[in-house]
């Protein structure tokens, strides 16, 4: 027992999640503060953050545009300065269109005919651009330890296209600029995980599939009839999956994409 609390620990360990207050990113900062590490949000919408950690003392959020590089740089800065080594990061944050978060109009789930150029920027400049941003603004941090590991959230649609039929008539769709960051973050941490080995710095992907968010019962039905599992995921999914990717317990695992969908993408 003591060996398997050890592999999984995160005791000691000093960890930023970017995008720690959305709905996956929270479920993950509560786990991996629950396996002793101390952790750092960073986010753009902090007020739900606020909320969800009020009680969480080994939780530290600071606001941040990952799409933003002074901004970024700025706040790694911080961390650094107010908690000291850094020991991981998380990418798990994404653009969906809110207008209250980036200040510009964009039809987030525009048909690819339809899709906007201004939109395509946003979403690229989040997803992509930010988990470049982070990733680059953390290494030297990690040089300094001489060991680090980053994992990037990518999805399902990274891997395979979204299927338009469980949208129904719905309006809503999973668009062009999703999917084509999702897949280029994967290509990302290939790219940093070879490069970046000889200097113990891991990096992976996860790869989440759908997770339930009271979604519409019709969406709900035709999404689980196209998983195997027969279900869409909980945000609990990934606790598992996170803690192992941080910690020893995948030490001799880089440049690898953790697919948990559910078997979404089996068939």
């Amino acid at each position: 027992m003591e060996t398997l609390n050890r592999l999984f620990s995160l005791k000691n360990k000093h960890i930023i999640i970017g995008g720690g207050c959305g709905q996956i990113g929270s479920s993950m900062a509560s786990i991996v503060a629950n396996s002793g590490a101390l952790v750092s949000v960073i986010d753009i919408d902090i007020e739900m953050g606020l909320e969800k950690f009020k009680n969480k003392n080994n939780i530290n959020i600071y606001k941040c545009d990952v799409s933003n590089k002074k901004e970024v740089n700025n706040v790694f800065k911080k961390i650094r300065k107010d908690i000291g080594q850094i020991d991981g990061l998380v990418n798990c944050f994404h653009y969906k269109g809110d207008t209250r978060k980036l200040n510009v109009k964009s039809n987030f789930f525009s048909t690819f005919s339809n899709y906007e150029e201004q939109a395509w920027d946003n979403v690229h400049n989040v997803n992509l651009k930010g988990s470049f941003l982070t990733s680059q603004a953390v290494i030297p941090y990690f040089e300094e330890s001489r060991k680090g590991v980053i994992v990037n959230v990518s999805s399902t649609y990274g891997i395979v296209s979204p299927n338009k039929n469980i949208y129904g008539d719905s309006g809503i769709n999973s668009p062009v600029a999703y999917a084509t960051s999702k897949s280029a973050i994967i290509q990302l941490s290939k790219y940093l995980a070879t490069h970046l080995a000889e200097k113990n710095i891991r990096v992976n992907t996860l790869s989440p599939g759908g997770v339930f968010n009271n979604q519409s019962s019709e969406f709900i039905k035709n999404y689980e009839k196209l998983t195997p599992l027969g279900r869409m995921a909980t945000v609990r999914d990934y606790d598992g999956p996170i803690v192992f990717l941080l910690s020893d317990s995948s030490s001799y695992m880089t440049g690898s994409n953790l697919v948990v969908d559910g078997g979404w993408t089996a068939w």
